[in-house]
């Protein structure tokens, strides 16, 4: 009787570090695919003239989040098998629920680190120097520095000033994006702004329920599909 307990717990035991080896192996793929993706985007996309600016304003790379969480929930969903049936189901549940977030973050995250790298390069700064003047720019900016702060600020205006010179002029780099909305879509300066800013808040916001919706469908299918 003995052994057998100990056998069972041996072998839940495998298992279990099968679980853990597998979740793992999936949020760190699909973390370093989304810190690629948002790399090759701000290379190859966000500089073209004039449609650059938009499309890292819509922040189009979200886009992969459809591939990037469809994977997640299927992956932890048929992960499940190697736990207790309902235990698999309540610890995924609850990887998840950590684990979206921190995912879907992902994608400011390296935008931060991108334009900070970006400043120290062009100024011919060390990246504290220059993390120093990005976050001071924040701070006037937002009232927040840092990740938060640039997550802030990239809500009301998808333009980072890129030098020191562009963070001491920014009023004049802020009119001339505008100016470039006025000539594509010819709506005044001051509705712009407003306007940018609200549409960029529900994108985001519709990105992140994209994530979780897409998510949740198919963790599901990967619960149905192992019989959890």
């Amino acid at each position: 009787m003995f052994i057998r307990k100990v056998s069972i717990f041996f072998i839940f035991l495998i298992k279990l570090s099968i679980y853990i080896f597998c979740t793992s192996f999936i949020f760190s793929t699909i973390v370093s695919a989304k810190i690629i993706s948002v790399k090759l985007a701000d290379h190859f996309l966000y500089s073209l003239i004039v449609f650059g600016d938009f499309l890292r304003g819509i922040e189009i790379v979200e886009l992969f989040n459809i591939i990037a969480f469809a994977v997640v929930g299927m992956g932890f969903g048929l992960a499940t098998i190697f736990l207790p049936k309902y235990l698999g189901r309540y610890v995924s549940t609850i990887l998840l629920i950590i684990l979206v977030p921190i995912i879907f973050i992902t994608t400011p995250m390296v935008r931060y680190d991108i334009w900070v790298e970006q400043v120290a390069n062009n100024d011919k700064l060390s990246f504290n120097e220059a993390e120093l003047l990005t976050n001071s720019f924040l701070n006037q900016r937002v009232g927040n520095d840092g990740i938060y702060g640039f997550y802030l600020y990239t809500a009301q205006f998808p333009i980072l000033p890129d030098k020191k010179v562009q963070i001491n002029n920014l009023d004049r780099l802020e009119n001339s994006v505008n100016s470039k909305f006025v000539r594509l879509i010819g709506v005044p300066p001051g509705v712009i702004s407003w306007s940018m800013s609200l549409c960029f808040w529900i994108i985001r916001v519709f990105y992140f329920v994209i994530a979780v919706v897409t998510t949740i469908f198919h963790f599901r299918e990967g619960l149905r599909i192992v019989k959890c």
